[in-house]
């Protein structure tokens, strides 16, 4: 059975649109308005919308589906689109299953054989095709796992030592300010009996 596959005119788009769905907002519907409000306002570029149903980036009726969802993260964008154009071009991967490497001849020897279309069809099918694989990530996406941090158990002589450190006794940090009013005399001696009795009383 011959497949027909859809193809953008202008394949230059392709790699822009995709861009701007990174950043803009998730809609309910992605429709030709929603292509123009992004800046893409050319009729041909209105031909990635069966293009990303193609994909399995929308559906039928233009909702995005939970593919799209990952096409906006910008750490994972390439790998599902590298997923999506495997199952949207299966008919060519169950020739060659990297067959993205081989030479443009030979991709669109493929293309001719599955299809069975003119010259000109099929290389407009490779020219989409070439450009999505630009873009795409085939390898395995490798994720990164923090491992925590394993704490070192003590040893028996730490734990002695813990134990056998004698916690050093506080010292007192309280200061005393005294202030004697002396009485206004010229006898020293009311003086030595004033100082005399500090002494005494308060263990200077």
């Amino acid at each position: 059975m011959q497949v027909d596959y859809p193809y953008m005119i202008s394949n230059n788009k392709i790699g822009p649109i995709l861009e701007s769905i990174k950043h803009a907002a998730k809609p309910n519907k992605f429709t030709h308005q929603l292509l123009k409000q992004m800046g893409f306002a050319s009729s041909n570029d209105r031909a990635i919308i069966p293009l990303l149903k193609r994909l399995d980036f929308l559906t039928e009726d233009g909702t995005p589906t939970e593919f799209y969802s990952r096409l906006k993260d910008p750490t994972d964008h390439a790998y599902v689109l590298g997923e999506k154009i495997r199952e949207a071009y299966s008919e060519l991967y169950s020739i060659n299953t990297n067959i993205h490497k081989l030479s443009d001849d030979e991709i669109k020897g493929a293309f001719s054989r599955i299809t069975g279309k003119d010259e000109k069809t099929v290389n407009r099918y490779f020219a989409t095709f070439k450009t999505l694989v630009g873009i795409a990530k085939f390898d395995n996406k490798i994720l990164h796992i923090e491992q925590p941090e394993k704490s070192v158990p003590e040893t028996n002589n730490e734990k002695e030592t813990k134990r056998e450190t004698p916690k050093k006794p506080l010292e007192s940090q309280f200061h005393y300010n005294i202030q004697i009013h002396l009485p206004a005399t010229t006898d020293i001696s009311v003086y030595n009996a004033i100082f005399k009795s500090l002494k005494e009383n308060l263990n200077l």
